[in-house]
This record gives C-alpha cells, sequence and structure tokens, in this order.
C-alpha cells in the first residue's frame, strides 16, 4: 500500500465480506487479527508481527489511542502494513489523540457498497446452493425485487427461508419466500 503509513481502512456495511477479505491477506503475508484492545499489547511486544488487522476499530470496544498510533508507527517502520475494517471511515471517527487523528485522516480507505440487484440474487443463489437447496429463479427475482438492499438482510432471509423450508417440509417457493418477509415485516 502507499505511504504515509502503508495502511489501508477497508470500509462497508456488516456483512459485507471484510473479515473474509482481510482473512485472505491475512493467509498471503501472516498479518496478525487484533479483534480486541485486549489483544495489542501481546501484538506490539512481537517484533515479528509487521502486518495487522484490527477488526471492528469502530465498534463498542475503547481501543487504547496511544497503543493504535505507536502500531502505526511500527507496521510503517517494518515495512508492514496495517488493515483497519470498519463501517464507518476511520478519517470520520472522534479521535482525541492529535496525533493518532492525523494518521487515520491519511489512511487509504476502500469501501464496498450495498449490494445492487444481480448481486443480491447472486448471493442468494450461492447461500441456497452451498446449502444444496434448489433456489427457483422466480423465488430468487421475488425477493430481490422485495427485500433490503443489505448483506446482513441477504443472510437473515436466506436463513430464515431455510430455516422455515425445513421445519414445513417443504421446497423453497415464492409462496415460501413471501410467508417469510412478511413475518420478517410484521416484527418490531
Amino acid at each position: 500500500w502507499p505511504k504515509p503509513g502503508h495502511s489501508l481502512n477497508l470500509v462497508g456495511p456488516a456483512g459485507a465480506g471484510k473479515s473474509h477479505l482481510a482473512a485472505i491477506w491475512q493467509n498471503m503475508c501472516g498479518a496478525r487479527l487484533c479483534d480486541h484492545p485486549a489483544k495489542l499489547a501481546s501484538i506490539m511486544a512481537d517484533r515479528n508481527v509487521p502486518f495487522v488487522v484490527v477488526d471492528r476499530i469502530d465498534g463498542a470496544f475503547d481501543w487504547p489511542e496511544d497503543t493504535l498510533f505507536h502500531l502505526f508507527t511500527r507496521c510503517d517502520v517494518d515495512s508492514g502494513g496495517l488493515l483497519m475494517l470498519s463501517e464507518q471511515p476511520v478519517a470520520q471517527m472522534h479521535w482525541d489523540l492529535a496525533d493518532l487523528r492525523s494518521r487515520m485522516r491519511g489512511v487509504a480507505m476502500a469501501s464496498i457498497d450495498l449490494p445492487d440487484d444481480a448481486l443480491v440474487y447472486a448471493l442468494l443463489e450461492k447461500y441456497f446452493a452451498d446449502r444444496q437447496l434448489l433456489a427457483p429463479p422466480a423465488m430468487l427475482h421475488y425477493l430481490v425485487s422485495r427485500m433490503e438492499r443489505s448483506f446482513d438482510a441477504i443472510q437473515t432471509i436466506a436463513a430464515a427461508l431455510d430455516r422455515r423450508s425445513i421445519a414445513d417440509k417443504k421446497p423453497l417457493s415464492v409462496g415460501l419466500a413471501r410467508l417469510v418477509l412478511h413475518e420478517r415485516q410484521a416484527r418490531p
């Protein structure tokens, strides 16, 4: 990645595949995963870890800003890399430490947008194919035209259809999809 800091912020909604892409990068370069602030100290203590993935940097955790700043510096000095996964850009997040705020503003960013109709269709089709379920094209088109455009909704609706199909001992169909969507909309 380009200087400064050999860092990248991969931004996207929940379920978009950020962690999956990070796992591929981890396997390629031997990066260590840091998905909780408690892991930062051991990563910083191990000088043989120049590549780091910080997952959920915008999550519910209180990340130690001074340690994050030193992680940036170490990855830069050791010609390593820092991949930060988040739902919002780190450059737009609130950082108290001025040096860290400056670093975060300089991070390169790549984003994963919400899926379009073709991707929703393909992801639903893949979900069912992975489970060896026959998903009729009419049902997939029905879902695509009526469901929320999010990766999370794709997983939730497909799993609900899978469970409902098993519970009712019925194959996937437009009628079953209609029922699942109706039940989902009826929830508060």
